[in-house]
């Protein structure tokens, strides 16, 4: 049984494949993604440009969901279901990271989190952090400039090298 959630204005419904059955990561990621697009007509803009698939790995009770971006629709799977990127990490740190108010570059370094995408959705991850982050949210406070901008450096360098190899 599915349920459908409409998001506040009702063009972006959020939909719960598992319904009644869904886990509690579901749950939240559905709730917080529905105040989300009912709360911006900018963010719902930028969900209307996304189309892919994002895996989410709580590593506490090892429970996973995919959240499925479609033409005018969000519905969330439980399990990992051929995501284009998966972002796992303790359920404290998806959730302070998906809501924008902590480095997610920082929350890597220090092996809080990880982050894998295919070739072919190189940048959806970021996009989709974008799309989640809370309007006022700063993740990128409390690093200093040097590590920002290496961070951004070598971020850089490897799409470079990637965009030239797939040219190969």
């Amino acid at each position: 049984m599915e349920v459908n959630k409409s998001a506040g204005d009702g063009t972006w419904p959020v939909t719960l494949v598992a319904g009644e059955k869904a886990s509690g990561l579901a749950n939240m990621t559905a709730q917080y993604l529905e105040d989300l697009l009912a709360g911006s007509s900018k963010k719902r803009e930028e969900a209307a440009a996304l189309h892919g698939r994002l895996g989410l790995h709580a590593r506490e009770g090892d429970v996973q969901v995919t959240i499925v971006f479609g033409e005018r629709s969000i519905s969330i799977e439980e399990g990992l279901r051929d995501p284009d990127a998966v972002v796992s990490g303790g359920i404290g740190t998806l959730m302070t990271v998906l809501a924008g108010k902590a480095n997610p570059a920082w929350k890597l370094f220090r092996r809080q989190l990880t982050v894998r995408s295919t070739l072919r959705h190189l940048l959806f991850g970021h996009r989709i952090l974008r799309l989640m982050r809370l309007p006022d949210a700063r993740p990128w406070s409390g690093l200093p400039p040097v590590v920002v901008l290496a961070a951004a450096g070598t971020a850089v360098a490897v799409v470079v090298v990637l965009l030239i190899e797939c040219a190969r």
